[in-house]
């Protein structure tokens, strides 16, 4: 099995890849950020990649999207500490094929890879039962974001401040930040990240490639 690691902290890329390798598993490549992912996985042609979710560059659900349409045979398995259910929308909807919370056992890991690796999904039936009860509630959470709350969400999307967001609009920080506050109160999200992934799950904002550059 050929895997490549995707993961910013270095101290976490060198734990699992030692635990991994321990367990016979070819490490091909360490990529720390998303970027990086797409780049390897499309040079390398590994097996599986597994996937953290906030990462430099590129997010973990655009790099998982990015890898899945360029190569549907590599399998991702997504590693990481959220388990709030936009982000399992968001990576469901990426194509992602397993998802292991960094609280689980290292066994855990190993397990859900091989069943991945085998072509089969590995969801924490937990964490996927949650996401399945949000998404049922979501039609009655979400409002209609207006059409300047679209643009400061995709500006927000890029990686901008809000002070590069209000020069770019041609507002103010604070109209910028009073725009934020209403977008998360529409989206049932309490940060700029889940905003971002709550809004690409929905299909309200979209990323290209100069998107996310």
């Amino acid at each position: 099995m050929r895997v490549l690691l995707a993961e910013d902290h270095r101290i976490v890329r060198q734990g699992t890849r030692l635990y991994l390798e321990g367990m016979g598993v070819t490490i091909v490549g360490e990529a720390s950020n998303g970027r990086e992912a797409v780049e390897m996985a499309r040079s390398l042609q590994p097996d599986v990649v597994i996937m953290d979710v906030h990462m430099p560059e590129l997010t973990g659900v655009e790099a998982t999207r990015r890898i899945r349409h360029e190569n549907s045979d590599v399998r991702i398995l997504v590693l990481t500490a959220y388990d709030e259910p936009v982000y399992v929308h968001a990576l469901l909807d990426a194509g992602a094929d397993g998802f292991v919370l960094k609280t689980a056992e290292l066994s855990g890991l190993y397990r859900a890879l091989l069943e991945v690796a085998q072509g089969k999904t590995a969801f924490d039936q937990n964490v996927l039962d949650k996401a399945v009860r949000a998404l049922d509630a979501m039609p009655a959470l979400v409002e209609d974001l207006t059409a300047r709350e679209i643009e400061v969400l995709t500006q927000a999307a890029r990686g901008l401040t809000n002070k590069q967001i209000g020069r770019a609009l041609f507002i103010s920080d604070r109209t910028v930040q009073g725009h934020l506050q209403n977008i998360y109160q529409k989206l049932g999200v309490t940060t700029r990240t889940e905003a971002v992934t709550a809004a690409l799950t929905l299909g309200l904002i979209a990323l290209g490639e100069d998107a996310a550059r």
